[in-house]
């Protein structure tokens, strides 16, 4: 059968057009669909974004969004892949010091620390993961700090607030212990989401792994100035003081003067680290839940 050569080109001429009408009608639809927002949010940084005052993604740098600390030198650090971007690598000899902190830090009244953490299991010491220094005492204003010590299963937290007021307190210093039977389950080889939070309006502390806040007793949550046995009242606001530089994955006491040496059992933080927040307000429980599931989604 012969076919009539110019009606099938003119017919081929009208259909190609259409097809590639529809190619690139498809391309815009796809082009202009958003992310579905999580709890309202499209990106992580848009959770309590005007409170957040300092934010580490270490991705191939140690520079802070929001300099809230700045001037660092990292020591030893590398990067590996991270749950978004890359991330801080640790090791026993790795450290970030920055050398200046910004008022919206050394002021804070309320605090969330966000981050999150790869590692395994330690022995012979406390691993610190930030510190907040403090020139003339021996233990700084706001750290955190994994020991080394317990089962290779759990990870026992510590969490150190400051209140340095005039006339002082009793109990200014507070350490928070996930220890005992609060100890954290499942923490080791894979990526955790980590925040606590210390809301000053009700002297409660929180803690949240993976977006879901832990059921603590009152001895941990709930924070006195002074002991309630005696008639203690609440922690209130948090007030930090004589404060100097910022460390990374490492203590005061790494920093050189005005600070003596290290103690043997001060270890330097030896896992991953990625996304570090640091927040003026204690964050509700949808917006611990949010950020958790937008860094995840790489958001």
């Amino acid at each position: 059968m012969k076919i009539n050569k110019s009606i099938f080109l003119g017919t081929m001429a009208a259909v190609i057009p259409f097809f590639t009408a529809c190619e690139d009608s498809i391309d815009k639809v796809n082009n202009s669909i958003p992310y579905e927002s999580i709890g309202g949010y499209e990106s992580s940084d848009d959770v309590a974004a005007s409170h957040l005052v300092s934010k580490l993604s270490f991705d191939g740098n140690i520079t802070d969004a929001k300099n809230g600390i700045t001037n660092g030198v990292a020591t030893n650090v590398t990067y590996q892949e991270g749950i978004k971007g890359q991330a801080y690598k640790g090791s026993p000899t790795s450290f970030i010091a920055y050398g200046s902190v910004a008022n919206s830090i050394i002021g804070l009244k309320n605090i969330s620390v966000a981050m999150w953490i790869k590692t395994e299991p330690h022995t012979g010491g406390a691993q610190s993961l930030f510190m907040l220094p403090k020139k003339t005492d021996f233990w700084g204003n706001i750290f955190t700090l994994i020991e080394g010590t317990g089962p290779a299963t759990t990870m026992l937290v510590k969490n150190h607030i400051q209140k340095d007021v005039t006339p002082s307190i009793p109990w200014s210093g507070q350490f928070i212990e996930h220890g005992g039977s609060n100890v954290l389950k499942n923490m080791f080889g894979t990526w955790k989401h980590i925040v606590w939070t210390y809301n000053a309006k009700n002297s409660t502390y929180s803690m949240f792994i993976d977006g879901q806040k832990l059921d603590l007793p009152a001895s941990i949550a709930k924070r006195y100035a002074s002991d309630p046995a005696t008639g203690g009242v609440g922690f209130g606001e948090l007030a930090n003081s004589e404060v100097s530089k910022f460390i990374i994955g490492g203590y005061q006491q790494h920093l050189g003067a005005p600070w003596s040496a290290p103690d043997g059992w001060m270890l330097h933080y030896t896992g991953l680290m990625d996304e570090f927040r640091i927040y003026d307000i204690a964050l509700e429980d949808n917006e611990v839940t949010a950020l958790y599931k937008l860094e995840k989604d790489k958001r």
